[in-house]
């Protein structure tokens, strides 16, 4: 079987379980802000949360191209699932693959695989896109350390049972180069305020409190004052995966809009006759396309290695949020007073779409990245 025959398997297997699983169930993890406990232990059992995890940890061992296709098709039933799943099966299975010890990869490696989830804690009150700023601290303290501060914007915490967290270990003024990564498990010392957010409403994205947590000095993951690198890779290469939501998301918006303009009659006939719905609907499925393409070749970059592949994550978030957000404005816009009701699907596209122009970096930072690749000043920094 060929890797393209292998792959459009795992799509129609993404697809039937979404299509049976999360999209009967998307309006109301949209309404109650909550994904149902059955619905996340089903993802769970298909992999879903554990993408990047190995096959001898126990999990499926997807490249990155097949991750952006398992969360492309989840996309397209509920953009909060899907990010939930890019989230800890990419954000926090990718680092722990390519720079924990061996012990902390058997340890939550396997866990990711039983069907535990991550989350990703990098975001500050103070600090989003300047991520060298952070200000919670880990203090050594014999083979321990304190961990003590304040996230936010984390997805997957109040259902994370473990957590990536970005935390100083040296002074302010070093930023970037005294930042460290630990693993901390859920537990008494962390408190987590789920946000009512606009968009991506059930993804559990919270404001998470590490309040004296102690951890083991071999929670470590990779060297002291090590950490911000390793966040630096991690966002390189989970980009291209958040932008597979997008991706879904516009595909979906796309779809549904074009099912109610052949359907819904004005002046006596549907209003896809009118040329100026026409005009939407082609613009929309250019977009779509163009978006699916860059993704693409930026995932095939990112498993090959290719030196360039931090332009071309970029690229594709880029370009997949904006575009994304174009293709989800002008479903509404051919909807018309449905599409702006919560009865309607792209209302809720619109609304969860939005967040990737914001995740993971902006789109400013992303033509920041993209220019300095240009001028020869970001390479990978990958290790392993």
């Amino acid at each position: 079987m060929s890797s393209s025959e292998s792959v459009e398997l795992l799509r129609s297997s993404v697809r039937e379980f979404a299509e049976k699983v999360i999209k009967p169930v998307a309006r109301d993890i949209d309404r109650d802000n909550t994904v149902p406990p059955e619905v996340i232990k089903q993802v769970a059992d298909m992999g879903y949360f554990a993408l990047r995890v190995p096959q001898e940890y126990g999990g499926p061992g997807l490249s990155t191209l097949e991750s952006v296709v398992v969360v492309e098709e989840l996309a397209k039933a509920s953009g909060a699932v899907a990010i939930m799943a890019t989230v800890s099966g990419t954000m926090v299975a990718y680092p722990l693959v390519h720079y924990a010890s061996d012990e902390i990869k058997r340890r939550y490696l396997e866990k990711l695989a039983r069907g535990s989830i991550g989350a990703f804690a990098l975001s500050e009150p103070c600090c989003g896109t300047d991520a060298a700023a952070i200000t919670t601290r880990a203090e050594k303290d014999g083979d321990e350390y304190v961990i003590n501060g304040r996230k936010t914007w984390i997805t997957n915490s109040p259902y994370a049972d473990f957590f990536l967290v970005a935390a100083r270990t040296g002074t302010p003024e070093q930023r970037h180069r005294g930042v460290s990564l630990f693993v901390v498990d859920k537990g008494s010392c962390v408190e987590v305020s789920k946000l009512d957010m606009m968009g991506y409403r059930g993804s559990g994205t919270s404001e998470v409190l590490f309040k004296d947590c102690r951890v083991p000095e071999a929670n470590m993951v990779g060297q002291l004052n090590g950490g911000f690198k390793i966040v630096m890779d991690t966002l390189n290469e989970g980009r291209v995966v958040t932008a597979a939501t997008a991706l879904g998301l516009a595909e979906a918006a796309f779809e549904d809009s074009l099912a109610y303009a052949k359907q819904r009659e004005s002046m006596g006939v549907p209003i896809a006759e009118h040329q100026m719905v026409q005009y939407m609907l082609a613009e929309m499925k250019v977009r779509v396309e163009a978006i699916k393409q860059l993704i693409y070749e930026a995932a095939r970059r990112v498993d090959a290695g290719d030196p360039e592949y931090p332009m071309w994550s970029s690229m594709a978030k880029l370009a997949a949020a904006e575009w994304g957000v174009d293709v989800a404005r002008m479903a509404v816009q051919v909807e018309g007073g449905f599409g702006y009701s919560k009865e309607s699907l792209v209302e809720r596209i619109y609304r969860d779409v939005k967040m990737v122009e914001i995740g993971d970096g902006t789109n400013e930072a992303q033509r920041l990245v993209i220019a300095r690749s240009l001028l020869g000043r970001i390479r990978p920094v990958r290790q392993g």
